[in-house]
């Protein structure tokens, strides 16, 4: 919606009927914004050429055929209003109706004659149907109406005429096509940012347009997501999110109407997805093993958006759901010299300098060994290992001690005969 946009003056008539009667008066006024209002004269045009008149008003005194024309006003040197059209006719009937018709206006009908004659109340008709409800005197009130309402529209009437040849009543008819126009367009939802990241500053608007001659109609906005209401009717065209999250992805429509509501219109879809700022993050530590007395650095190993890389992190760090070093720049966490009680669940946590977003890591789990026991496994392993090294070497001298003696023994071959 155009908010704050400069809003062009707009010509009403009173009455508000065209087309009028040769001989009838008709009072023309330049509807401007509060907000332009002042000590400007105002200037009044007709078929683009200005005519005299410095006031608001504008009256035409038993108007006549040089009177017809589109009418246009401006307020000093300010917008010049959209042209109006005024025609006055010299005929026996004419079908009056308002020259702008918009959806959720409450229109009327007249099927006038002129001034002074005899005549039965008229039947109106549209696309050739008779319509109602039924007439009051020469106006048909048809209510409030939709686009749908636009057609061609016709009014048959009696008029008693005295003739040379005999007295009576004879049907006229006029007809006019009436269009009804869109009071406002179709709202379009639109969103600040094609890519939204949980943390951003999330904007979404509900845009329409209202049409020139109802630029000054207050409409009310209403938010949606997934169907549920997340901001009821009001004149901001905006819901704002200071902090977008992930739950606040879905789908949004907007919904515009009147303070009366006789006009409602619901926007198109719009699709959102929150994408994570820190799409991973993982603890990791300086070693699988670490031992009394070992310097042991855990990292909190993170990976930003790349359209938001260049966004500052703080990191914190815990171990059993206890603090151990607060947010920082650094994501490491460092203990120069492990000890037993530094055993434990390890987590990390980021979040953005504002705290508009925090996320906590996986949990790893750090044990740390004494260090004497770590010598005893050693010396044993090593006492092992020279144990099997002298049993082998001792299977090994035997197995030969026992092998010797047959190798020494002369081989005996049997004799054969001389």
């Amino acid at each position: 919606m155009s908010v704050g946009a400069a809003v062009k003056p707009v010509v009403f008539f009173t009455p508000n009927w065209t087309p009028v009667h040769q001989g009838e008066s008709v009072t023309l006024s330049c509807n401007v914004a509060p907000t332009a209002q002042g000590n400007l004269g105002y200037s009044w045009y007709r078929d683009g050429h200005q005519i005299s008149g410095v006031q608001q008003n504008l009256v035409i005194q038993s108007g006549t055929w040089s009177d017809n024309g589109k009418y246009q006003c401006q307020l000093g040197t300010n917008d010049i209003s959209d042209p109006v059209p005024l025609h006055f006719k010299f005929d026996w009937l004419i079908l009056q109706a308002p020259p702008a018709v918009h959806e959720g206006d409450s229109l009327s009908l007249r099927c006038h004659s002129r001034p002074g004659l005899d005549a039965k109340k008229p039947v109106f008709y549209k696309d050739n149907k008779a319509i109602g409800p039924p007439v009051s005197g020469s106006e048909l009130q048809i209510g409030r109406v939709g686009v749908t309402a636009s057609g061609t529209y016709r009014c048959d009437k009696e008029i008693y005429f005295y003739y040379a040849f005999g007295n009576g009543y004879r049907t006229y008819k006029d007809e006019q096509y009436i269009s009804v126009s869109e009071l406002f367009s179709a709202p379009q939802i639109k969103v600040s940012s094609d890519q939204m990241t949980e943390g951003d500053h999330m904007t979404i608007t509900c845009d329409t347009e209202l049409r020139p001659h109802r630029a000054t109609t207050e409409l009310q906005f209403a938010f949606y997501r997934n169907g549920h209401n997340v901001q009821g009717f009001s004149l901001s065209n905006q819901y704002g999110v200071p902090s977008a999250q992930l739950e606040d992805s879905g789908i949004y429509t907007c919904e515009v109407q009147t303070p009366t509501g006789s006009v409602r219109k619901r926007s198109n879809v719009g699709h959102i997805h929150i994408q994570e700022l820190v799409s991973y993050l993982h603890i990791n530590v300086s070693s699988d093993q670490v031992t009394e007395g070992d310097h042991m650095t855990i990292t909190c190993d993170t990976e930003l958006r790349p359209h938001k890389a260049t966004t500052e992190l703080q990191f914190a760090f815990y171990r059993n759901g206890h603090n151990v070093q607060g947010f920082s720049l650094s994501n490491q966490y460092g203990v120069p010299s492990a000890q037993l009680e530094d055993s434990g669940n390890y987590t990390c946590e980021v979040q953005t300098p504002t705290d508009s977003k925090r996320k906590r890591s996986n949990m790893v789990h750090i044990h740390i060994q004494e260090k004497r026991r770590v010598y005893l496994v050693a010396a044993l392993t090593g006492i092992l290992a020279v144990l099997l090294f002298i049993i082998s070497v001792i299977i090994t001298f035997k197995f030969r001690h026992k092998l010797a003696p047959l190798l020494m023994c002369p081989l005996h071959h049997p004799k054969t005969g001389e």
